[in-house]
């Protein structure tokens, strides 16, 4: 016997309506959500242990680059060459080399006005702000005032020389009467740096040995740039090592000097480098083989090592340029200096930038 069909009540047909649409649009869900909104896996407890995840390592600091100069003279004979030539001619062939590094340090040796004053005796020296322009625009970065040439016309041209320095662009640091007062800071690659100047002829070195031991505290690369020495002589006076010696005592990290006109030797103090003179960078010494020869230095400083380059130039009728390799290498033997010099930091030294 065949049961009869039962209608279905209309509640019955819409609930079963609805659990169909339902399980299509969760399989359709399953299908295609994916592709749009990929799903973020929650790791476990155990999958966030700290045991077990990877570690992420810094990238390793970029040393600091740097480029020391000799002596810059823009006055005298500098300035006829400019005047017979063009106001690039000095650095012209340089300036690239120049502006490669992170930053170049040199030692200006005179003082900016916009109407320079008439040099009657050749031992003043003297510049405008456009010839001064000229050593910003070729890449130079920081300037020393730690000088006698600094203080040709008295302290208010120096204040005055140092506020022109500033607005084209430089930084000045140390000063004819009292260097401490004027010490320059710059971070390069996280290396923080400390420059300070040391005039021989207008301060005793016992005046800056609290700034270095101050800037040394502080974690800071403390480089000291003297001013120093007697003139056109290759060896060190027993002056300048004794004070060298001293700086470094005090947590000096380098010392590079000026002021002698000619190259001067090398020493390495407890692991320090004392660069004694660099010579001639751009000046009008015309009269002697000697004055018309200078080194850069290359000065990369990292974590655990100092590298130093030796690069010798020549300065012939106040025109800069590299020396030629046979050159180089011939002036550098006969100061035995090496091309390329790596030492060790002193691992007491400047905690605070290793970490």
């Amino acid at each position: 016997m065949m049961l009869p069909m039962l209608p279905l009540r209309p509640i019955a047909f819409m609930t079963l309506c609805l659990a169909c649409t339902f399980s299509c649009a969760a399989v359709l869900a399953a299908i295609l959500l994916p592709s749009f909104f990929p799903l973020s896996i929650i790791s476990s407890d155990d999958d966030r242990n700290p045991n077990t995840a990877p570690v992420i390592e810094s990238p390793p600091i970029s040393p600091a680059r740097l480029l020391f100069l000799g002596d810059v003279m823009l006055a005298r004979g500098v300035e006829w060459q400019i005047g017979k030539h063009t106001i690039d001619y000095p650095l012209s062939d340089i300036a690239e080399y120049l502006s490669t590094p992170d930053l170049t340090i040199a030692n200006f040796e005179g003082t900016i006005r916009k109407s320079p004053n008439q040099e009657l005796d050749g031992f003043t020296f003297d510049t405008t702000p456009i010839i001064a322009k000229m050593v910003a625009d070729s890449g130079i970065d920081l300037v020393s005032l730690s000088n006698n040439h600094s203080d040709n016309y008295g302290s208010t041209v120096v204040a005055s020389t140092r506020e022109t320095i500033t607005e084209l662009g430089m930084m000045p640091f140390g000063d004819p009467y009292e260097s401490k007062n004027f010490v320059a800071h710059r971070t390069v690659n996280g290396i923080p740096l400390a420059f300070i100047g040391f005039h021989a002829f207008g301060e005793d070195p016992e005046s800056i040995t609290p700034i270095i031991e101050s800037e040394h505290a502080a974690g800071n690369f403390v480089i000291v740039f003297p001013h120093w020495g007697n003139e056109y002589q290759s060896t060190p006076s027993v002056a300048q090592t004794e004070a060298a010696h001293l700086f470094i005592d005090a947590g000096a990290d380098a010392i590079i000097g000026a002021h002698p006109h000619v190259i001067q030797t090398y020493e390495s103090y407890q692991g320090v480098p004392i660069i004694y003179s660099l010579g001639n960078f751009l000046f009008d010494q015309d009269w002697s083989v000697p004055t018309q020869q200078g080194l850069t230095l290359g000065f990369d400083i990292d974590a655990t090592s100092i590298t130093m380059s030796f690069v010798p130039i020549s300065v012939i009728k106040s025109h800069v340029t590299l020396m030629n390799p046979t050159e180089a290498s011939n002036i550098l033997a006969s100061h035995n200096l090496p091309s390329v010099l790596k030492i060790s930091r002193p691992t007491d030294q400047n905690t605070e930038v290793q970490q």
